[in-house]
């Protein structure tokens, strides 16, 4: 059956804009954790106002608003599926493709923002290329996003059924948006349309949302099932501790907060040890190692050597930078400018570029070193 169901697969803007990116462990992992092809994709955060999620390449994106405003695991269950579904499918690369040759044959001057260029651990997302377009393009936009939602939605709806996800919790999200009557592309249907074909597949079965879930509700809206969660991070806002008796998720989470905040009286490196043990994230791994480099732990150097061929660990924005500071710290100045040179090559500091890629001998980088390398 083919179905349509729009969930904000967002990739064209008018304007170039900034949103800030929140790197945080607990909800990348969470979503990462909701599917088989986790490989496949990354998930995150991203402070909004508006309720959203949307897809970049392979990055999956959820606004603080949506976790605010989602009432029920399964309904937030549910949106993700749709976004995976459009990385599944390989939607952004081929429309991607579709306007770039579409831009070989267009000569008006009016300009259509296309992507969003994402640096990992950096707290912006700009504009990555623009383009040309006239009506008849639009046109064919148009029909390509319809099947590119029909495709994703069918791969939402498999998941819902697989699942058995309760719809209740999606319906009443969608029932309280707003209709997108003035869309730029006519490919989003009536929210009285979404709920009719949810309807088809309901499940009424009783949700319990899990502790993870109230956790990062509880983070961006203060609002989850669990009022001991709530209270934590409203205090903490206020520069308050609320002790939390019998926490149902790992005591870890509680201490991470307290030190991103600057109120834990435990031993930072102690903190981000067991944080690091609980949860696999190569976002906190990067925070872990520079705490360590910056503390002179010299027990841990083993740690960092292992993880320097750690493939998510490399396509972190800040991996180069750790490694360059690493290798300073026992002196191998080659190296460390080396790892020094490659950072700043994704930057486009070219006073720091010069003087980083000036000063290391080529001959003594190991290939395997060399591997890690950008290339210009």
């Amino acid at each position: 059956m083919k179905i349509i169901i729009n969930f904000f697969f967002i990739f064209i803007s008018f304007k170039v804009f900034a949103i800030e990116i929140i790197r945080d462990p607990v909800a990348e992992v969470y979503f990462n954790n909701l599917s088989k092809d986790e490989n496949k994709f990354n998930s995150f955060l991203i402070i909004d106002e508006k309720p959203n999620a949307f897809v970049i390449e392979n990055n999956i994106y959820f606004t603080t608003e949506l976790i605010k405003l989602i009432e029920d695991e399964d309904a937030l269950k549910s949106i993700f599926f749709h976004e995976l579904g459009h990385i599944i499918n390989n939607h952004y690369a081929s429309k991607k493709i579709k306007l770039l040759d579409a831009q070989k044959s267009n000569s008006l001057n009016n300009i259509l923002s296309l992507g969003i260029a994402v640096i990992s651990g950096d707290p912006s997302i700009g504009i990555a290329s623009s383009l040309a377009i006239n009506q008849k393009l639009l046109g064919d936009l148009s029909y390509n996003s319809i099947k590119f939602e029909i495709q994703a939605d069918d791969y939402m709806i498999q998941k819902i059924r697989e699942k058995k996800f309760n719809t209740k919790g999606l319906i009443n999200f969608i029932n309280n948006l707003p209709d997108n009557k003035n869309s730029y592309f006519e490919t989003h249907p009536r929210n009285e349309d979404r709920i009719n074909i949810i309807k088809e597949f309901s499940n009424s079965d009783l949700v319990v949302n899990s502790p993870e879930f109230n956790w990062i509700k509880a983070k961006y809206g203060k609002n989850s099932e669990n009022n001991d969660f709530n209270n934590f991070f409203k205090d903490l806002e206020k520069g308050k501790v609320y002790e939390i008796i019998e926490p149902s998720i790992p005591k870890a989470y509680i201490d991470y907060e307290l030190y991103k905040s600057g109120m834990s009286k435990s031993q930072n490196d102690e903190i981000l040890g067991n944080i690091n043990n609980q949860l696999d994230n190569s976002f906190l791994k990067i925070e872990y190692f520079n705490y360590i480099i910056d503390n002179n732990l010299s027990r841990f150097y083993e740690l960092i050597e292992k993880n320097k061929e750690n493939k998510k660990l490399k396509k972190e924005y800040y991996y180069h930078f750790i490694y360059g500071k690493y290798y300073a710290l026992q002196n191998n100045i080659n190296l460390s400018n080396f790892y020094f040179c490659q950072f700043f090559k994704s930057t486009n500091q070219t006073q720091k570029i010069d003087y980083y890629c000036n000063n290391y001998d080529k001959n003594k980088i190991s290939n395997l070193d060399n591997l890690n390398a950008i290339l210009n």
